[in-house]
């Protein structure tokens, strides 16, 4: 899949805006190189989350085609061919007549006039899925450099060039949002980056947006839903911190649990047996997950060389969240998930029903203690490894 399309197609399912006035539009151009007959515009709206097909255009034999549609306000908007997995080139209604050429042969890029917006999206999108791509190879050389027993100083120099290169997207993409011309740049580049910002700066982003576009629907409709989704997770954080954990483990043998890491390598509970290790059940969207971290990171620096280290285990479903809150919350073990949220064999296993969640087990694999939470993990690591 094009490097350009991967983040804009994950984001299609959630984002598209109807502004103020009619915003009729017509696209036209050539497409080279296509087996297919026909090309579909689509729309997807915000309130519905399900795609519409705005039109379609027969190709004719010298690969022109010819399309229009007429949303209620200014929009995002998919090409794409019946046989191909991925649209081949976005576009945003904010003018009347909207050229596009495109090769199928080369769907790295595609050519685009007449639209500022449609243009600003593409270039943002190449941009900075070239830093995102950075900082996913950072984090590819850390996984081998611990695979290959480097020293902690490489370790080290390898993460901060990852934190450094995290700020840099993140002041890219907050810099892109608040100097963006027109509502459906700021909203797509806001919620395909989402997971780089904190709920704080996630929030000022968007209410920026809001402010600067109040008479766009798409943009108060993505308010809304957000506003409801931090309702929800206050809930849920509120709940998580009262409903009691599950079953009892102390004094009993580990279960076993095997589940990939980010690249996808399987990796058994039991292979850490011989140390002290903390299963850590955690997730990129459990803010009292997030919260916590700090909390281990601490202990795990402080207790690394003493025989002791820990097993992250997310309940993430997207990948590209689960990632970058691991590059952000600088969690530098090991880390699996079958991205399965509740579903995941973790909680079949270990049978909890609230996060964040853990368990010690000791050098032999019985858990010694569960659900150590602030100080009292360094407190009992204290007590076993002194």
């Amino acid at each position: 899949m094009p490097r350009i399309f991967f983040a804009i197609f994950l984001f299609s399912f959630f984002i598209s805006c109807k502004p103020q006035a009619k915003k009729a539009f017509e696209v036209s151009g050539v497409i080279k190189n296509s087996n297919d007959k026909i090309v579909y515009l689509q729309e997807t709206p915000l309130a519905s989350g399900q795609r519409i097909i705005a039109d379609s255009s027969v190709i004719n034999s010298d690969g022109s085609y010819h399309l229009k549609a007429n949303p209620s306000e200014e929009s995002l908007f998919s090409l794409f061919l019946k046989n191909e997995a991925y649209p081949f080139a976005y576009v945003i209604n904010d003018a009347s007549k909207i050229i596009v050429n495109a090769d199928t042969k080369n769907q790295n890029d595609y050519e685009v006039k007449g639209s500022a917006a449609s243009k600003s999206l593409k270039e943002f999108s190449i941009s900075a899925s070239d830093k995102w791509t950075e900082l996913y190879l950072l984090g590819r050389e850390m996984d081998s450099l611990k695979k290959s027993g480097a020293t902690d100083s490489s370790l080290l120099s390898i993460n901060n060039r990852g934190e450094s290169q995290l700020k840099d997207i993140q002041s890219f993409v907050s810099r892109f949002i608040k100097n963006s011309e027109d509502p459906i740049t700021g909203v797509w580049a806001l919620g395909s980056y989402s997971q780089i910002f904190s709920m704080n700066d996630y929030q000022a982003l968007l209410d920026g947006i809001v402010k600067k576009f109040p008479k766009h629907k798409g943009v108060a409709a993505i308010k809304e839903m957000n506003d409801k989704q931090l309702a929800l997770a206050k809930q849920r954080s509120t709940q998580t911190q009262e409903e009691p954990q599950g079953a009892e483990w102390v004094n009993k043998q580990a279960p076993e649990l095997t589940l990939p890491d980010i690249n996808g390598r399987e990796i058994k509970l039991s292979s850490f047996k011989g140390k002290y290790l903390l299963v850590d059940f955690w997730a990129s969207w459990c803010t009292p997950c997030r919260q916590e971290n700090p909390n281990v990171v601490r202990a795990y620096n402080k207790y690394k060389n003493k025989n002791f280290t820990i097993l992250g285990v997310s309940l993430d479903k997207e990948k590209d969240n689960w990632v970058a809150a691991i590059q952000k919350d600088n969690l530098s073990w090991t880390q699996v998930s079958d991205l399965q949220e509740w579903n995941s064999l973790a909680v079949s296993t270990f049978d909890f029903s609230a996060i964040p969640f853990n368990v010690l087990i000791d050098p032999q694999g019985k858990i010694i203690a569960q659900s150590l939470r602030g100080g009292e993990l360094e407190k009992k690591l204290e007590e076993v490894l002194q």
